[in-house]
């Protein structure tokens, strides 16, 4: 900051001294007395120090500020005084550009809504001809292989819906007591199809217990998970238990490649099995790290390449974050 300052104010110095050596060399030439020059510069002196302490001070103070309102761009009607002309205008264009950027980002708001209003009414309205369909199949056309295509788009609807909510989820969540055993199991039936038709076995050990959560949105993650599992497990089974309020998904599935295990949490990360699978959009586990986030809960991933993984969902850190 001192040399900004001196970068910024050396003119006036640079002339103070000329002047001062200027009125040495006159005193010396007037055959002054020694004492009364010395005296007189050290006046001089004295002058320009005493300025330059109080000079600084102010710069120093000023610009300190300058820093706060930078941290704190909300408080830019606050700017300091102006001193000069120069320093007027320039507070004059910030102040414009303030009110330029308050306006666009007004602007973006309202499309950012006008978008998420446009894809949740979209959304409720693709799940009629869903529901639909569903019963088209099972009443009048009983193919299995058609009922599970449409659960798969059912699924990929309902996670497109869960998206576009996430920035808003805190106001969406109901927080109350809920059987682990009720939540799990209602995934499971809702997905029995896929283990029909991948005949996997479900090794069932959940331990019943309560455990304080959103119903709505644990049940989305466990969906999510219970789905990547099956995705990704051509034979084998799929188990559940829990340590208390851990709840353990575990597949024999392909496994994740341990280079890939930081980042499976990533948007739009797919990882190695997800650029051979090309369907992969990478969302899944990053909406459920979000949802769990907010719900104040864990999730966690252990994984080895062609023995499986196992999704651990915490239920027990009551740390509620909104974001």
């Amino acid at each position: 900051m001192f040399k900004d300052y001196l970068k910024k104010t050396y003119p006036v110095y640079l002339l103070y001294l000329l002047f001062v050596l200027c009125t040495f060399v006159v005193l010396m030439i007037c055959q002054m007395i020694l004492d009364l020059i010395i005296y007189m510069l050290s006046l001089y002196f004295f002058i320009i120090l005493l300025y330059f302490l109080l000079d600084y001070k102010k710069y120093k103070q000023h610009h300190q500020y300058l820093i706060y309102l930078k941290d704190n761009p909300e408080l830019f009607d606050n700017l300091p005084q102006e001193s000069y002309l120069e320093e007027k205008t320039y507070q004059e264009m910030l102040q414009m550009l303030q009110k330029k950027i308050f306006q666009l980002k007004q602007e973006n708001q309202q499309k950012y809504n006008n978008t998420i209003d446009y894809y949740t009414k979209w959304v409720h309205q693709i799940k009629t001809p869903i529901a639909g369909l569903k019963l088209i199949i099972q009443n009048d056309y009983p193919d299995k292989k058609m009922l599970v295509e449409l659960l798969k788009i059912e699924q990929y609807v309902n996670m497109a819906l869960q998206y576009v909510r996430l920035d808003s989820i805190h106001h969406d969540l109901s927080f109350q007591k809920v059987s682990l055993d009720h939540l799990v199991s209602q995934e499971i039936k809702k997905q029995s199809l896929f283990f029909f038709q991948k005949k996997l076995k479900v090794d069932y050990q959940i331990k019943d217990l309560q455990i304080l959560t959103d119903e709505k949105w644990s049940g989305f993650v466990i969906e999510q998970v219970l789905s990547n599992a099956l995705k990704y497990t051509k034979e084998g089974s799929i188990t559940f238990y829990n340590e208390g309020e851990k709840l353990y998904i575990q597949d024999s599935g392909i496994g994740i490649k341990e280079s890939d295990l930081p980042r499976v949490f990533e948007k739009g990360f797919t990882g190695f099995q997800g650029r051979n699978d090309k369907k992969a959009s990478g969302l899944g586990l990053y909406l459920c790290k979000n949802i769990f986030n907010q719900l104040g809960h864990l999730i966690s991933i252990e994984s080895k390449v062609g023995q499986g993984t196992t999704v651990c969902l915490d239920f027990s850190k009551k740390e509620i974050f909104i974001e």
